[in-house]
């Protein structure tokens, strides 16, 4: 048996999916296939039933499992007897909270524990995958996630802030969420990202309907081009510590409202964990410090 096709096989398990796995891994979905089906053969049953979404471990397969963990394990600690591999936190955050808050509690962390940290950028649905199919420890969300497995911790909401350029008349005066209705609006995210839709129904509920001029993904684009003076955006309020050096102003909207939430969420699974706490105290505390 190769000890490769194992760590496949844990892979397909833990994405319950061909495609998602080759893409993941690089490979062809043939070449994953063909490997998941020699291991199939030396083991001399099926691991896997196909499924209109993906696939599913059979009942042998179920019990392969943590025999599979068990040798992946092995393996790595034959592969450096020196010493024994660091456990890792996987963590996903959206483009917000990794310009702010993120740093900051993974720098925290690092320098209290002997963990390996692995980090990446998602988007809301990407996050919501993650945690559900255990492919992240924990997501930074700036809305809510509603899943029986999955637990949230509320910290501080973040004010959302009106930017605009350094000359514009708001800087002086700014009479509302009403004076914004004939101006162009530089929108963060795509249509359908959560954070985009509390900021359209926010102003909606002052009746406007904002002119997008733009819309960017980048957090550090919009204020450049807001500075530029292109037009005005809605942004959280911890993200704009740079703001003036981008040629832009935050103005506090002032109405009570206008925040997007905190959230910390991980899977019922690790909540008992030892590491699963002390993460939590570090973010918790990170965030009582902001009060």
């Amino acid at each position: 048996m190769d000890t490769r096709d194992v760590e496949l096989f844990l892979a397909i398990a833990r994405l319950k999916s061909i495609s998602k796995t080759a893409d993941s891994l690089f490979m062809s979905q043939s070449t994953v296939t063909t490997r998941l089906q020699r291991l199939e053969r030396d083991l001399g049953y099926a691991l896997f039933d196909r499924v209109p979404t993906g696939v599913e471990l059979t009942v042998a397969g179920r019990q392969f499992l943590p025999l599979a963990e068990r040798m992946q394990r092995l393996v790595t600690e034959m592969s450096k007897p020196e010493s024994s591999p660091l456990p890792i936190l996987r963590i996903m955050s959206g483009r917000a909270f990794v310009s702010t808050d993120v740093p900051s509690c993974l720098a925290t962390f690092h320098q209290q524990s002997r963990i390996r940290l692995q980090v990446q950028m998602g988007l809301y649905d990407e996050m919501v995958e993650a945690l559900t199919t255990g492919r992240v420890d924990f997501c930074f969300l700036g809305e809510p996630i509603y899943h029986p497995r999955v637990r949230l911790v509320e910290f501080v909401p973040d004010k959302i802030d009106l930017v605009v350029s350094k000359n514009h008349p708001f800087t002086h005066h700014f009479p509302g969420p009403q004076a914004l209705v004939n101006e162009p609006f530089v929108a963060f995210s795509r249509e359908t990202a959560p954070f985009r839709k509390r900021v359209m129904e926010l102003l909606a509920k002052s009746h406007v309907y904002p002119k997008v001029s733009m819309e960017l993904d980048s957090l550090d684009a919009i204020k450049a081009m807001v500075g530029l003076g292109v037009g005005y955006s809605l942004l959280p309020r911890r993200t704009l510590a740079d703001a003036v050096h981008k040629g832009c102003l935050a103005i506090d909207v002032g109405l009570e409202d206008w925040v997007r939430p905190t959230l910390l969420a991980y899977p019922e699974e690790i909540a008992e964990h030892p590491i699963t706490h002390q993460f939590l105290k570090v973010v918790r505390d990170h965030y009582a410090s902001l009060t």
